[in-house]
């Protein structure tokens, strides 16, 4: 899962072409650190980012996280979905699919 800094998730995410998820997260996080090995999971199914929102705070504040963790999923740039606090593997899938 590659993490980003604020240019790169706008050259990567919000100019990108696909499907992609983007994990927002802290180091401090509890439950940031039980979904990770999930994300990790689903790297060869999905194109995964990760942003921590402590280095990263004005796209953590552009896109309204609050609560970490949280999932947004985009397509061609576009966010289509939000998932907040800890998610399975099959509901991920599941929002993934809706997209595709």
């Amino acid at each position: 899962m590659k993490r980003l800094n604020s240019n790169e998730f706008r050259s990567e995410v919000e100019n990108g072409k696909g499907l992609m998820l983007v994990d927002f997260s802290a180091t401090w996080c509890g439950p940031c650190k039980m979904q990770g090995p999930v994300l990790e999971g689903l790297e060869g199914e999905y194109t995964i980012f990760n942003i921590d929102i402590d280095e990263s705070e004005d796209i953590a504040s552009q896109y309204n996280v609050n609560a970490v963790p949280s999932i947004m999923i985009f397509k061609d740039g576009v966010l289509k979905d939000t998932l907040v606090g800890f998610q399975s593997r099959e509901v991920i899938v599941e929002k993934m699919e809706k997209y595709q």
